[in-house]
Formats: structure tokens, C-alpha cells, sequence
């Protein structure tokens, strides 16, 4: 059978879909990814086919600009504790305008892939369309090829308990007029729900508790290919402490937001060794290095963190996860919507020790950091989180229960 996968247009929403896929590939199916330019090396490099779609138009520049306005709110008002999941009780003639500017990038990046997938999938004729909550030509193109449909979450599902995204909650009367407008183009009704299934990678006491037609998948760690180097294979000398910053983050929230070389300096105090994987365009933002510091760049924290202690990162979901897998504490310094998110989520764990960016400082940061490590409270926590990580089932175990959705 034909399975397709659709992930949102970053290589972060990606590559927690690659274990699933791959199941379904050694279970003998045909498996095709549909990626948008920022997404097809990531595939290819993932061993995966891919299809390259929606090459006209580049979500980036839009959704930079979006991103940019809610860290700047996070800054200029960081002790504003709204709960960014809840509802807005607003009149939908001012509520819908307000989205149609959020949502912008999704409803272009969704018209953008339809232009190459409804051809394709008319074609080739999939039996299963596996599509991550953002991409929103998901539901659209499984109900095309008349085929079952399933979303594919990263992590916390912040965007269904919003109640505002499209195919994912959203009541039909708030969706964007563009979106509408495609699906009603192809004569798909517009409607709040088309998932069978909602693939979990995230354990039940990190996830909310209504998502629909939840899945749990095992998370198994996948950050891209890489080399393991010498230095690697030898135990640490001191407790080693991994800081990261992601792959994307410093990109869309601008180099202020950008607190590593701060967390260096404060944790160069310290009896720990620090290794800070980075970005190439990342790296020349560091300065000065510590001496109890070194600094790697583009290696997957699937090879890294097994030789770790504890994690200091910014609350992207895939870090969480990595980490939570192999029972590390956390140190969590988000910034903006989605990451303020899940460091809530590991807070309420007892797993991780979390903090808005917009504020804290680096000796705070700092100071987590040993708390993390010599805590047993936060250490438990971890090792508890990992367990009911690990009691999900494997994808293997997975794609063979999504097989029945295609009989």
C-alpha cells in the first residue's frame, strides 16, 4: 500500500514523522514524503523518497514576521501569564480579521503545495495521508484521493486547544477565506475534524488531555545524520552538561534572543563540562569560549545526549523529547508561543526546571543547572518521564494499527 507524508515546512516538524515512516517502509509499503524546498535534503537525508512541492512560494519571510511579533510581546511583557491555549472571547468580526493575518503563511504555504499534490495524488493514488497539524493541505488532499487522513503531532498540541487552527478544531465559520476558498475549490467541505487518528509522540503527562483520536507513538530519537567523533567514545571527565539553542529559533527571534554565550559565561564557574552544539550560522554569535566549553556544530542530540547529565535548551519540542527519552533533566529557557508551551508541560512533570527568556539571567540559568544535577526530585522525574516514554508503542506496532484504517 501508498502511504504519504506531509510535514509542516520546517525540518524540525519533519523529523519526528521519520521512525513512522520508516516502519511503514520495513513493513513493505511505498512510502513518499511531500516537502516544501526548506524540507527535501532533510528527507533525503533521512533515506526517504521525497516529492518536492509548493516550490512557489516561501513561507519564511511571512512567518519570521509573525514569530517576531509574539517574542516581542513575550520581551515587553514577561510577566503576562495568559494562557496562550485558551480561547479568546472575542467577536468573530474582530477575531476573524486577526486571524487571517496570523494565518497568512499556512494558507499561502497550503494553496502553494495543493498546485503540486492534487496532480500527484489523482496519479499515484495513496491509500493513507499522514500530515503534520500546521501543513494544513493535509485533510484536503486525503479527501481528494478519498483515503483515510491522520495528523502527525510533535509534541504538546498547543495549536487544537486554541480551538483557532483549521482541520484541527477550528470551527468552519472562523477559517481563513483563502483556505476555505481552496478546499471549496476542489469540493471538499470545510469542517472542524477529518483525523482517524492523531499519531502521539508525546507521553499522556505531557500532553493535554482532549485530543481526538490520540495515537501514542514511542518517540525514538532521529536529529538527522552525523559522525560520532573520538572524543565521544570516551567518558566524560566531568558531568557533562549539553546547551543548545536549536536549529531555528535564534533565526526567527533574532540574535537578542539569543542566550547561549551568556549561559556559557555563567556556567564557566562551575565544575561541569559544557558542549554547546550549534548552528554554522550560530557559531560566529558565540565570541569567546570558556575554557570548560566546546563547541560542535550540526550534530544530532540522538548521538550526544546519551553521554550527558542534564540539557539546557529553549523548549523546542524535538530537544524535549530527546532529552525525556534518555531521562535527562531539563533546563528550559523558552521565549516564544509554542516553547513557553512545553516548558510548562515538563514543569508540571517535575522533569525539568523552566524560565521565560524575557525573564531571567544566565546566572539563574546557571545556578538551574546544578540544581538539575544534584537534585534527586528532578533526576526521579526524568527517569519517570523516559519509563512512560518508553511503555508507548513502537511505531512498528503503530503503522501496523494504521494499516486497518487502509483495509
Amino acid at each position: 500500500m501508498k502511504v504519504l507524508f506531509i510535514p509542516w515546512s520546517q525540518p524540525t516538524h519533519f523529523m519526528p514523522m521519520v521512525p513512522l515512516a520508516w516502519a511503514f517502509r520495513a513493513a513493505g509499503h511505498d512510502v513518499r514524503v511531500a516537502a516544501q524546498p526548506h524540507v527535501v535534503d532533510t528527507v533525503k537525508q533521512s533515506g526517504l523518497t521525497v516529492l518536492p512541492i509548493g516550490r512557489d512560494y516561501d513561507f519564511m519571510p511571512e512567518f519570521q514576521a509573525v514569530t517576531n511579533q509574539m517574542a516581542q510581546h513575550n520581551r515587553d511583557n514577561p510577566d503576562d501569564e495568559t494562557d496562550s491555549t485558551a480561547l479568546p472571547d472575542i467577536p468573530i468580526e474582530v477575531l476573524k480579521p486577526a486571524l487571517e493575518a496570523k494565518f497568512g503563511p499556512f494558507v499561502k504555504t497550503a494553496v502553494a503545495m495543493a498546485a503540486d499534490l492534487v496532480p500527484f495524488v489523482q496519479g499515484w493514488r495513496p491509500d493513507l495521508v499522514i500530515a503534520n497539524p500546521f501543513a494544513m493541505v493535509g485533510p484536503l488532499i486525503a479527501e481528494i484521493a478519498g483515503v483515510p487522513f491522520a495528523h502527525h503531532l510533535t509534541g504538546p498540541a498547543f495549536e487544537r486547544q486554541m480551538g483557532l487552527f483549521p482541520g484541527n478544531g477550528a470551527r468552519p465559520e472562523i477559517w481563513a477565506d483563502g483556505l476555505k476558498a481552496l478546499y471549496e475549490r476542489y469540493g471538499v467541505e470545510v469542517r472542524a475534524e477529518y483525523a482517524a487518528a492523531v499519531v502521539d509522540p508525546c507521553p499522556a503527562s505531557l500532553q493535554f488531555d482532549n485530543v481526538p483520536n490520540r495515537t501514542p507513538v514511542r518517540f525514538v530519537p532521529y536529529n538527522g545524520p552525523g559522525e560520532i567523533p573520538e572524543w565521544l567514545s570516551t567518558p566524560a571527565e566531568r558531568r557533562r552538561v549539553c546547551l543548545t539553542w536549536g536549529t531555528t529559533t535564534s533565526h526567527l527571534t533574532g540574535s537578542e534572543g539569543f542566550l547561549v554565550p551568556q549561559i556559557l559565561k555563567s556556567l564557566a564557574a562551575y565544575d561541569v563540562e559544557v558542549v554547546t552544539t550549534v548552528t554554522t550560522a550560530d557559531r560566529a554569535l558565540l565570541g569567546e569560549v570558556p575554557p570548560n566549553a566546546r563547541v560542535v556544530e550540526q550534530m544530532p542530540l540522538h548521538l550526544l545526549l546519551p553521554t550527558c547529565d542534564a540539557i539546557v535548551h529553549q523548549g523546542g519540542t524535538g530537544t524535549m523529547l530527546t532529552a525525556a527519552s534518555l531521562g535527562l533533566p531539563q533546563v528550559l529557557v523558552a521565549g516564544i508561543l509554542d516553547q513557553l508551551d512545553t516548558a510548562k508541560h515538563v514543569a508540571r512533570t517535575g522533569a525539568g526546571i523552566t524560565f521565560n527568556a524575557a525573564r531571567t539571567d544566565a546566572d539563574e540559568i546557571a545556578a538551574a543547572v546544578l540544581t538539575a544535577l544534584g537534585d534527586g526530585e528532578v533526576g526521579a522525574a526524568a527517569r519517570d518521564l523516559q519509563a512512560e516514554l518508553l511503555a508507548q508503542p513502537t511505531p512498528a506496532e503503530v503503522a501496523a494499527d494504521l494499516e486497518r484504517l487502509m483495509r
